[in-house]
Formats: structure tokens, sequence, C-alpha cells
């Protein structure tokens, strides 16, 4: 889900799909206005997309006044969209009109649409030059200018999706928090530009070492946070000694010759299925790295307790 990788603007959502009648049918979106992060692209492909709180739908959206199964947008034969209530507690609207339970209504270019209380979305027909105009706004909006990776908000958006595309696989979900090492002292040497290639440096080795469905984030200073689906707590660990060891093996080159650099990281882990609260996983995280900078740094952590200098040396604490 990185650089080396297109912008996830929104994968397309899982949908009951029909056969296209007509071909070279223009390119569709649900924009995101409001209820999550502004500008994200949810693109529409023929069929059903049912939106709502639960998990199971194709676009979830985690708000308290959107119902569990709250509506539908259906993509006909012809390319015409179509909206409907399915039933919500607090509406769907389009432009402003609250819709009767379960009424179905055409939606044009332009429209808004409203689920609930908060989240707002607009029904898009770009062409080419205003779909590249808005997905670029977009890299602005999730980027971390220096690094170009995730920033923050975004990772803390994209942590419940992740999760549900982990459980449908039977996979856990793991989060690491990683903080460079001794980075004022780095600071100090070689001045904010010798330490803000270290920064670029570090998000380039963290970008190749991870893998496609990886969300790798810059998430504030010299702290940088990783959550990827994985089977179990001692295979996420072993990932991150595999990049705590390879970033230590890995000098960085800069104007007075090559500086070693070395990262602390502390580990969660959880079954998707037995725990929904995401924040509180990033929260165990950070315990655990507080715990390797105290420990001696350079080192890895999981849950409360455990130093991994070696893959195998582990034991997780109950989250």
């Amino acid at each position: 889900m990185d650089d080396r990788y297109a912008t996830q603007f929104s994968e397309s959502p899982p949908s009951t799909r029909v056969e296209l009648q007509v071909e070279d049918l223009q390119s569709q979106y649900l924009i995101l206005l409001s209820g999550g992060i502004p500008g994200t692209m949810i693109p529409l492909l023929p069929g059903t997309i049912w939106m709502g709180r639960a998990e199971e739908n194709g676009l979830t959206l985690p708000e308290p006044s959107v119902s569990r199964r709250h509506a539908s947008l259906r993509i006909d034969e012809s390319g015409a969209a179509w909206f409907t209530d399915e039933g919500s507690t607090n509406g769907s609207f389009r432009n402003g009109h609250k819709l009767s339970p379960r009424e179905c209504v055409r939606i044009y270019d332009g429209d808004r649409l409203r689920l609930g209380t908060r989240v707002v979305l607009k029904y898009s027909c770009p062409d080419l030059e205003e779909e590249q105009f808005h997905k670029a706004m977009f890299e602005r909006t999730v980027r971390d200018p220096l690094t170009g990776l995730y920033n923050r908000a975004y990772f803390f958006e994209q942590l419940r999706p992740l999760a549900s595309r982990a459980a449908a696989r039977g996979q856990g979900l793991a989060v690491f928090m990683l903080d460079i090492d001794h980075f004022k002292a780095i600071n100090d040497r070689l001045g904010h530009d010798g330490g803000d290639r270290v920064l670029r440096d570090v998000a380039a080795l963290l970008r190749q070492s991870t893998r496609a469905d990886d969300l790798v984030s810059r998430y504030g200073g010299e702290e940088f946070a990783i959550s990827m689906p994985s089977a179990s707590a001692e295979l996420a660990t072993e990932r991150a000694e595999r990049i705590r060891s390879c970033l230590a093996q890995t000098p960085v080159k800069h104007d007075e010759g090559w500086i070693d650099v070395t990262a602390s990281i502390g580990v969660a882990f959880t079954l998707t299925s037995m725990n929904r609260d995401y924040a509180h996983l990033i929260t165990a995280a950070d315990r655990s790295l507080y715990q390797a900078k105290n420990g001696g740094r350079n080192r890895v952590v999981c849950g409360l307790g455990g130093v991994f200098e070696t893959p195998r040396s582990w034991a997780l604490a109950e989250l």
C-alpha cells in the first residue's frame, strides 16, 4: 500500500456484479466529502455496492449515525446509477431530499448523497483530466511530503479496512511502532538537512521491506507506524526483526560519508475476530516501543514482555 504501489484510494469493493452491455463506460466514483478523509475516491463498477456500518458491506462507514446496512448504489447495464435507502434509521438523502425507506432514485453526476448525519458522498463521473486532478489532490492529503509515506491520519483511517481484509483471509492484525534511535544526536551532527536524508532513506527501506498489503506511514517526527495482516504474533515479530536487522546493516550516506542507523520497534498483535478496538492495538505497540527503548534500543519487543534479540525469544502479553 505504499509508494512502489499505487495509492489505495479505495480498492474496488465487494459487490454484486452484472455483465456490461455497453463498452467504454465513463469512470464513476463516490468521493467522500465528510465522515472520513475528504477526497477519498471509491471506484464504482457495474453491479451493486452496499453501504453501512457493518464490515461486510462493500463500503464500510464506521459512523454512529449510519445503520449497519444503510443504503445501496447500483450501476446498471447501461451505466446509469441508482441510489436506494435500505430501511436506515437516520435516513438517506439525495441533494438534501430525504428518501423514503426502500425508495430507489436515479442519481446524476454531481449529486450529493448523505447517509445519517455526517457522511456525505459526491457521485462523480469525471473525465480523464478531472480524475487525475482528484487523485493528485488526494495524494497530497494522505502523504507525508518529506518521506512520501502515508501520514498518520490515513494510517488511522485504514486500520479497520485492513483488519477486515485480514479477517476475510483468516488472519490477525499486527501493528509496529518504529522509532529511529538517538535521532536528536543525528540531527545535531548532520544538521536538519542530514536528518531529513536519514528519514527519507529509512522510509525507502521500510517500503522495500514490506508487502503490497502492508500499511506504512510516518507517524510523526522520527517515528513510523506499520500495520500488516499476520497469521500469528510470532510471524509478525519475525517480520519486525527482519526490518530492524536490515536497517542496522544498511548505513545511510551523507555529505561526510556514511552513518549507521538503528531503530527500536514495538509490536502488538490481535486476532481481528477477538478485538475491534484497533486504537488500543496502537497503544499496545507504543507501550512495547517504550520497553524496547528502555531495554537498550536496537531491538524488538512484542506485547508487554520479551525482548526479541532473536526471532524466537518472544512472549505475547494479553492486549
